[in-house]
């Protein structure tokens, strides 16, 4: 039983690598997956974590040591002419002191606040730019995708004409023998057929080459007998907002300038704090003390920068100027993304057009080729009649699946260009 279970799950295994069918969507989903970009999200959500904790220490009590030996050329000495009364020692000229100031914060003004927003909404940009980077992928999948899937169509209709050239090859072959047809005819048949194998080899060629690229950009096994569904044909929504994440990233671009502005604004706030200060040392505070002793002082104090020489007035002209070189980002995008918008209506107007005549070209080039074929077998054309209507019946099928490809590729562009939910 455990023998038959294995070898399920081993024909099961090569059925997928071998003979999956891909589909657009689950190609975008892997190349996002697979990118190695993706893996930064992480990073960067740490780093931000870290800083945030490093802001928060700002709240926190802030501890200095110092320790200090000197010796002084000169020390404060008292000189009392009193008789009977003796003067203070004098000091020591080598003096020494160990101590901690702590420092406690008890208003910024709500700076460390702000910093801490303007940390979220650099993660928020930083987040976004890799959702940019990402998007600009799916263009490339897309051009890979649909060049695989001409290729595919391409592909069916080469097999289509070599098993129609092999059936007119037996059919002349054999009238050959028979007298009744020369043998030109039957060489021209033959010396077609090893062309259409080397346009076959041709487009094997650059499938494969198609295959590997996309393996790359997917990380999925990718072979010869994978096969890619073609897209529903969805119409063009004219009317549809554009929701590319660049934009999103020009909007949390301007936010961060707004919290980089609160910053600023608050930081010319007074900050208000209290102090203390424990040591030992000779002397201490008494400065008439020679002994060593220790120490201690507390207190408050606020510290206002009340003129910065228009430093605050020129980093608030800077953000300003910031803002408006993002918002003349964003205007210059939109209107590229609505240029290759309008470019991409025409084009997929064009191949409607297109088809309707290619559909009425297939349909004569197909019973041309038919008469063709009977006229072949009676011996009434030669040929080299027949394989140029035959090219042509099957050159017409090829554009008409071309265009259809193309059609489709075309509206998967245009909501490419307009953006939409990731997968």
């Amino acid at each position: 039983m455990r023998k038959l279970i294995s070898f399920l799950f081993f024909a099961f295994t090569i059925s997928v690598s071998y003979g999956q069918e891909l589909s657009i969507d689950s190609c975008q989903s892997m190349a996002r997956r697979n990118h190695p970009l993706l893996r930064q999200a992480g990073i960067i959500d740490r780093i931000s974590e870290l800083r945030q904790q490093n802001i928060e220490t700002l709240n926190l009590p802030q501890f200095d040591l110092s320790v200090r030996a000197s010796w002084q050329s000169d020390v404060t000495k008292m000189v009392l002419n009193i008789p009977g009364i003796a003067g203070p020692q004098p000091l020591s000229k080598d003096q020494y002191k160990a101590y901690i100031d702590i420092r406690q914060k008890l208003y910024d003004g709500g700076v460390a606040k702000k910093r801490e927003e303007l940390e979220e909404a650099d993660r928020l940009v930083s987040r976004q730019q890799i959702e940019t980077d990402l998007y600009k992928i799916k263009e490339t999948v897309n051009t890979l995708y649909f060049n695989a899937l001409i290729i595919q169509e391409n592909l069916r209709i080469v097999e289509l004409k070599k098993e129609t050239l092999n059936e007119r090859i037996k059919i002349v072959g054999s009238a050959v023998t028979n007298g009744v047809s020369l043998p030109n005819d039957l060489d021209q048949l033959r010396a077609e057929k090893l062309l259409t194998d080397q346009q076959e080899t041709e487009l094997k060629s650059t499938r494969s080459t198609t295959l590997a690229l996309l393996e790359i950009l997917t990380g999925a096994t990718i072979t010869e007998q994978t096969t890619f569904s073609k897209p529903t044909l969805s119409n063009i929504d004219l009317n549809f907002e554009i929701a590319r994440p660049e934009i999103t990233l020009f909007t949390l671009q301007q936010s961060k300038l707004d919290k980089s502005e609160a910053v600023l604004a608050n930081s010319r706030k007074p900050f208000i704090f209290a102090f203390g200060q424990v040591g030992y040392g000779r002397p201490g505070f008494n400065m008439l003390d020679n002994n060593f002793a220790d120490y201690y002082m507390v207190g408050a104090g606020l510290s206002w920068n009340i003129w910065d020489w228009h430093k605050s007035r020129n980093e608030r002209a800077t953000i300003k100027l910031q803002k408006d070189l993002i918002e003349t980002n964003l205007n210059n995008f939109s209107r590229s993304v609505k240029m290759s918008l309008s470019q991409e209506e025409k084009n997929s107007q064009k191949l409607k057009s297109l088809i309707s005549t290619d559909e009425q070209l297939v349909t004569i080039k197909d019973q041309i080729s038919k008469r063709s074929a009977i006229a072949l077998e009676n011996g009434t054309i030669t040929s080299a009649d027949y394989l140029r209507d035959l090219n042509s019946s099957l050159q017409a099928k090829a554009n008409l699946e071309t265009r259809k490809v193309q059609l489709i590729q075309s509206s998967v562009n245009y909501s490419t260009i307009k953006g939409g939910i990731e997968n």
